[in-house]
């Protein structure tokens, strides 16, 4: 956490970056470091780039252990998406590759303050409008460890059909696997309590049913935790 502008709590940065190319794919500010502003973190991502082979992270525990192994369960909610996505993970497996990710976090905190303090930035929108043009600006310069332009780099490995990038699914699939996914007690009214609050479902003979939860924006009723494809709806409802 840092203080990227004035405000009563500090804000954190999550930043993800192109391995090869060094091109920013994606910076977004978070109050918390959580599953689901991840989650909406990298959605973004891969609704602009596309979906990548690997996502390299951190050790941190929301993240899971490495499943490089295709045998390995996943571990956490965010190896289960990326699973379902069809995404390899790793914990960044050296220091040089944990170090390349803090390099450009020091680069962004030192450049980010000052623009976001002569900017008089106070709100999250305003703060991520100045996020996204100085991602543009770094994606556009010449890189000094290679001296070329993460953007062109980019640009010719999409032109050469040489980058593992692979279409995004359709919105459904996303809304799918990029969410919480939680259990509830079918009442014997056909009703599930969620959130403090009673909500009508369709007719089932489960007496547990799932929950695929985006936080604070809506949620679906299923008859069982899904894998791969959407199971039959009982409900869905706007938070």
């Amino acid at each position: 956490m840092h203080q990227w502008w004035p405000a009563q709590n500090k804000q954190l940065l999550l930043l993800t970056i192109d391995d090869h190319s060094g091109l920013h794919v994606q910076g977004s500010f978070v109050e918390a470091d959580t599953t689901w502003n991840h989650f909406l973190h990298f959605r973004r991502a891969f609704q602009q780039w596309g979906i990548p082979e690997i996502i390299y992270t951190d050790g941190l525990s929301l993240f899971g252990p490495s499943s490089a192994h295709d045998h390995m369960d996943p571990k956490s909610e965010f190896q289960r998406a990326l699973r379902g996505l069809k995404v390899a993970h790793l914990v960044a497996p050296t220091p040089q590759a944990k170090g390349k990710i803090e390099h450009r976090f020091g680069t962004f905190q030192g450049r980010m303050v000052a623009l976001l303090a002569h900017a008089k930035i106070s709100s999250w929108l305003e703060a991520d409008k100045i996020l996204q043009m100085e991602i543009d600006r770094q994606n556009h310069k010449t890189c000094r460890s290679i001296q070329r332009i993460p953007a062109e780099i980019w640009e010719q490995q999409t032109d050469d059909h040489t980058h593992k990038m692979r279409a995004v699914p359709p919105d459904p699939m996303l809304d799918l696997h990029l969410s919480l996914r939680l259990s509830r007690r079918v009442n014997n009214d056909q009703t599930i309590d969620f959130e403090g609050v009673n909500y009508p479902i369709a007719n089932t003979l489960k007496r547990s049913v799932a929950i695929i939860h985006h936080p604070n924006q809506r949620f679906w009723i299923v008859e069982h935790l899904p894998k791969d494809i959407w199971p039959p709806i009982l409900g869905a409802f706007t938070l």
